[in-house]
């Protein structure tokens, strides 16, 4: 396969999970574990605006990302089917992608995580 076929059928895929990560998590519907409160509609509209205030391309998933785009290169260098500057360039964006979906799903959780808080915060009996 060539060098741009393997890129594009092995990144566009992984691009494309990323951007529809992008409100993942903040929109959470929280388990209650009683009646909501007269204030519930909005202090979840709130609290969801504070979870999806959190960035997902954070210093964290950077950092994934540049690691993925390293462990990406050396797996890409010892491929024998491409050249290896081909290679390592393929691996590299690969894991890059790899990395930063791992990071954005780590977000979402995070996401999630801020969501509850915040709501518990406010008083609402909120199971998860």
């Amino acid at each position: 396969m060539l060098f741009k076929e393997r890129f594009t059928l092995t990144v566009l895929p992984l691009a494309l999970v990323t951007a529809a990560c992008s409100g993942t998590g903040a929109q959470h519907q929280p388990v209650l574990s009683a009646e909501p409160g007269p204030a519930y509609a909005a202090d979840l509209d709130q609290c969801r605006a504070l979870a999806k205030s959190q960035d997902l391309w954070n210093p964290e998933t950077r950092s994934q990302a540049l690691i993925g785009a390293g462990v990406g290169a050396l797996a890409g260098i010892s491929d024998d089917t491409v050249g290896n500057a081909e290679g390592a360039i393929a691996g590299a964006a690969v894991g890059s992608a790899a990395g930063a979906v791992a990071g954005a799903a780590e977000m979402r959780n995070t996401r999630r995580d801020i969501l509850i808080e915040c709501l518990r915060q406010r008083g609402h009996p909120v199971a998860g």
